[in-house]
């Protein structure tokens, strides 16, 4: 009979051509019963014979998709669902260290460059667009990597953490680290949010799979997926992720659902002998969540959900089955359980001045080589505050505040959505 326990999930893509299956590659962690199926769509026959009853139904089309439950953890499983989301993933690269820089001071805007191949670390503040290079960082606001005392992550830290006007942590990493091999940054923002500081490794086999959204009108790569263990095995076939949502708790587990549209399903596939990457879950007490200059350790829960409003009637004549994909407009937003103090009340007047705050969060797994962790970032820069509320929580009250993610008009230096994981897996999603 078959058991919960043995289901299986694995996905092998992108698909060259939407709808032709791939072999399938990695596990997806599931933690339930997986949605994603074949129903049929069917309609009665108008026709009215006098007997006051239907005379016949008939067949009409099908329709792949369905929610997927998820254990959520670095992986390539994950990542792979995360590409089909946001649609956009630079090259994998290897990293050693990650560093946080914030800008504290009055100006409105604080854009810092990383350059490797000159080795310098760079910010300039001002009105946006128009920065200058802040006297207060560095030599003429320039760090010089290659110097006795900022060659090294935790020199670095310490040097920019000592500046007027700024704040430095390191989020992961030895201290023994080279600056040097800082990664390019064009230009992003540290007024107001965490600006992320990436350094690479030649050797640390840990790599950086950065997700950005693709807003532009390329569709979204389709996946195969073979579910395995409900009497028979399906392989679905041009699947792409619609709703990706995640969410996480006190005392709890990372969790996420992601809801698929596919093209077709086929059985009697072979059962899968893939098995799950030696990664561990992510757990709530080893996250930091942020939300514009302050980090809320006292944090209940928090939800954040992408939508690509996919069209779902992307039927044609001659198949029964879906056959192509059309999304829509891009969508992400959330909420957040904060204890409620004189820190978090404040953020409640951004709902109504109509302010943007920068919000960010990550969560981290187990440490795998030199201080390096399996790593989920989350970078959120343009978000409005909506729909405060006081909800009760074992006789106090706390504070829960909605946020919608935009990309506002204007000079901006960040990308709206950005995910980082940290896997051992070299090759892209």
């Amino acid at each position: 009979m078959p058991s919960v326990n043995n289901i299986k999930l694995t996905i092998g893509g992108p698909e060259s051509t939407p709808g032709d299956p791939v072999a399938r590659t990695h596990v997806i962690p599931v933690r339930g019963l997986p949605g994603l199926d074949k129903a049929a769509e069917r309609a009665e026959d108008p026709a009215i014979t006098g007997e006051n009853m239907a005379v016949g139904e008939y067949f009409m089309a099908d329709s792949v998709g369905g929610g997927i439950p998820l254990a959520v953890r670095p992986c390539a499983g994950i990542g792979k669902l995360l590409k089909s989301c946001l649609g956009t993933e630079a090259t994998p690269v290897q990293v050693a260290a990650c560093i946080r820089i914030r800008y504290k001071g009055t100006e409105a805007s604080c854009k810092l460059v990383a350059n490797t191949t000159a080795d310098t670390l760079a910010s300039s503040i001002g009105d946006k667009g128009s920065e200058i290079a802040d006297n207060n960082f560095g030599t003429s606001g320039s760090i010089d990597l290659t110097a006795l005392d900022t060659d090294t992550v935790g020199e670095l830290v310490t040097e920019i953490d000592g500046y007027t006007d700024y704040e430095c942590e390191k989020l992961f990493g030895e201290d023994s680290v080279d600056a040097g091999e800082i990664i390019d940054i064009t230009a992003v923002q540290a007024k107001g949010m965490w600006a992320y500081v990436w350094f690479s490794s030649a050797d640390s086999g840990i790599y950086a799979h950065i997700f950005t959204v693709d807003l532009g009108n390329d569709e979204r790569d389709t996946y195969s997926i073979q579910k395995d263990g409900f009497q028979d095995n399906f392989l679905y076939a041009g699947c792409v992720v619609n709703t990706f949502s995640l969410s996480a708790a006190l005392k709890a587990m990372v969790e996420a659902e992601c809801d698929n549209l596919g093209f077709t399903e086929a059985g009697s596939q072979s059962a899968s002998s893939l098995t799950l990457e030696d990664v561990n879950p992510l757990v709530f007490q080893q996250g930091s969540f942020s939300l514009g200059t302050k980090e809320y350790t006292y944090i209940r829960n928090h939800s954040l959900a992408f939508n690509n409003n996919h069209n779902a009637e992307g039927y044609g004549q001659g198949s029964s089955s879906r056959q192509y994909h059309q999304k829509g407009k891009f969508e992400a937003s959330g909420d957040c359980q904060l204890r409620l103090d004189a820190d978090s009340y404040a953020e409640r007047a951004k709902a109504f001045d109509g302010s943007l705050i920068a919000l960010s969060f990550y969560y981290k797994g187990k440490v795998v080589t030199a201080n390096i962790p399996e790593l989920m970032l989350i970078e959120l820069p343009y978000c409005t505050i909506n729909e405060p509320a006081w909800p009760e929580n074992a006789g106090v009250i706390d504070i829960k505040l909605g946020f919608r993610v935009l990309k506002p008009k204007g000079t901006i230096y960040n990308e709206p959505v950005k995910i980082t994981l940290l896997t051992k897996d070299s090759a892209a999603y």
